[in-house]
């Protein structure tokens, strides 16, 4: 009977998590419009290299309809790192279960050193992607692709 007691006892400990938000995690790769990986600190881009991706998080709904909440310091872990020496392998950051849930759009914002945005005539990169978001679930966004324009860095 104690048995019982025991394990019914952990079980219950291990279920009482419980998430207020969702959270998503993005992956990238960086690639010239020659189709070669290229680093963060490629010297192809100058004083421009990628320190770092900030995720951009707008909601399509109130209270949060065209408000980018990782901007605004709404959501936690939304700027990651960028590995300057991981030429052609592939990134990744995961925010914590704090997005609420709902429908958002969902982008990446590349950042040089000083925490400005690297222009998209320097870094393009893809379209936000609309997603559901739900409490305790992690969204995986996928493998997004960075391209460093060649043609205007000559």
């Amino acid at each position: 009977m104690k048995f019982f007691f025991f394990l019914t006892l952990l079980l219950s400990l291990n279920s009482c998590t419980e998430y207020t938000g969702g959270s998503v995690e993005i992956a990238w790769v960086i690639r010239g419009t020659d189709h070669r990986v290229y680093a963060c600190d490629a010297s192809i881009l100058g004083d421009k290299y990628i320190h770092s991706i900030r995720l951009k998080i707008i909601g399509e709904n109130e209270p949060y309809k065209d408000v980018d909440i990782c901007e605004n310091g709404l959501v936690e872990n939304c700027i990651f790192r960028c590995k300057a020496s991981s030429g052609g392998s592939t990134q990744r950051g995961v925010t914590t279960f704090s997005i609420p849930s709902g429908v958002w759009f969902v982008g990446m914002v590349p950042l040089d050193s000083n925490g400005e945005e690297i222009p998209p005539h320097v870094i393009q990169v893809p379209q936000v992607v609309k997603t559901t978001i739900a409490p305790g679930e992690l969204t995986f966004m996928g493998v997004w692709q960075l391209v460093i324009d060649l043609n205007i860095q000559k």
